[in-house]
């Protein structure tokens, strides 16, 4: 997964401001400057930016330090690419940066006034969150928690695969959807696999989870067996496709970005 990548992160704030040799994330909707080198993408330093921003720390890895650009810029021999371009890369810290930094920049993009008073919001310059300029709200940046879930069927040795019904992504995924409030993540992975395929499940077990900055998710794995009927009743508002697939026949390979790839190979290698 883009996260397990080597060395040190500390995501804890630094108010320091940015120096000429640190790295910086600029996004231009669902876009990002980078220069792509062979398979790696390169971030710029400020020192090579073109133009002047206001910069935020995002965190450090190592003794690198990576912040975000709060305005649209541009540095010489780096272009704008979109972010499905970065998930393809090989993983490295670039890659951690980008997802990392496009959840801040979504938070600072969303957050322009108090949802209490309506003043303006500013970035607080000791930590990471935005205070009203007129009551003094702090606001922090949103981390959704989601679950997916793979359901297996031990009978037939088969995992249930799912299709988006509307979402760019098109390639197979797992059953997943967002802890409700006062919900627990195994009510959470009950209801959702009750919601959109029909099936009742047993024997829920947690596999890992991840950070997911394109979606400002916390996502939560676990693996469940299916529980009565193998019979599957798709909620057609969620999903295009939801089928059982066979350990052997599952479109897995090691070393994906994703949980759900990461979880989808761990059961085709018959980790799970």
């Amino acid at each position: 997964m883009f996260q397990d990548i080597p060395g040190i992160v500390d995501i804890e704030y630094d108010p320091v401001a940015a120096a000429d040799e640190d790295r910086v994330l600029c996004f231009d909707g669902k876009r990002v400057l980078v220069h792509i080198e062979g398979n790696k993408a390169v971030l710029p330093r400020v020192c090579q930016l073109s133009g002047e921003c206001r910069k935020v720390f995002i965190f450090k890895a190592d003794a690198i330090r990576f912040f975000l650009c709060l305005e649209k810029t541009c540095a010489q021999g780096f272009e704008f690419q979109p972010l499905s371009r970065i998930r393809d890369v090989e993983p490295d810290i670039s890659q951690y940066a980008v997802v990392t930094g496009f959840h801040y920049y979504c938070f600072h993009r969303e957050n322009k006034f108090c949802s209490v008073c309506g003043k303006e919001l500013e970035h607080s310059p000791q930590k990471r969150c935005m205070v009203c300029t007129g009551c003094s709200n702090e606001v922090y940046p949103k981390i959704a928690p989601a679950v997916i879930l793979g359901i297996i069927d031990p009978e037939t040795d088969s995992i249930l695969l799912t299709r988006y019904a509307d979402r760019e992504y098109k390639k197979y995924a797992l059953v997943a959807g967002f802890v409700e409030m006062g919900e627990s993540a195994e009510a959470a992975a009950k209801r959702e696999a009750m919601e959109e395929t029909g099936l009742e499940i047993t024997d829920i077990e947690y596999f890992a989870s991840q950070p997911w900055g394109f979606a400002q998710n916390l996502l939560m794995g676990y693996f469940a067996k299916v529980k009565g009927s193998r019979k599957i009743k798709m909620d057609a508002q969620e999903l295009s496709e939801a089928v059982w697939v066979k350990r052997e026949n599952v479109p897995a390979q090691p070393g994906g970005i994703s949980l759900t790839g990461e979880m989808m190979w761990a059961f085709k290698s018959s980790e799970r």
